[in-house]
C-alpha cells in the first residue's frame, strides 16, 4: 500500500493510495468531483501545474509573512505580565510562610 499526492486544478494538494486509483472523490476547497489519478499521472499533472505557476508548498512564494499586528502584541504583553504577576505572588506567598 504505496501513498502517493496529487493536486486539485484549485491548487488543493491531496493524498491517496495506490488502491484508490479510479474512484471519484471531492476537493475539500472547492468541492469539484475528481478521479484519482495513478502516480504516474499525478507526476505529470504536478510538473504541469508547476510550469503553469504553481507552487506545491505551504506558503506560496513571493507572498510576505503575516507579522502580529499591534493590538496581538499588546495582547501577548499583557498576557505575559499576568503570568509574572502570578508567579511573583506565588514566590512572595511561599516565602513568607
Amino acid at each position: 500500500m504505496s501513498r502517493f499526492k496529487f493536486a486539485c486544478s484549485c491548487g488543493k494538494r491531496l493524498a491517496a493510495y495506490d488502491w484508490m486509483v479510479g474512484r471519484l472523490l471531492s476537493c475539500p476547497k472547492c468541492g469539484r468531483t475528481l478521479t484519482v489519478p495513478t502516480p504516474f499521472q499525478a507526476e505529470d499533472q504536478l510538473q504541469r501545474m508547476i510550469e503553469g505557476g504553481y507552487t506545491p508548498f505551504r506558503r506560496r512564494l513571493g507572498r510576505p509573512i503575516r507579522r502580529m499586528g499591534w493590538p496581538a502584541r499588546i495582547g501577548l504583553l499583557a498576557g505575559l505580565l499576568a503570568v509574572a504577576a502570578g508567579v511573583a505572588c506565588a514566590v512572595l506567598y511561599f516565602l513568607k510562610r
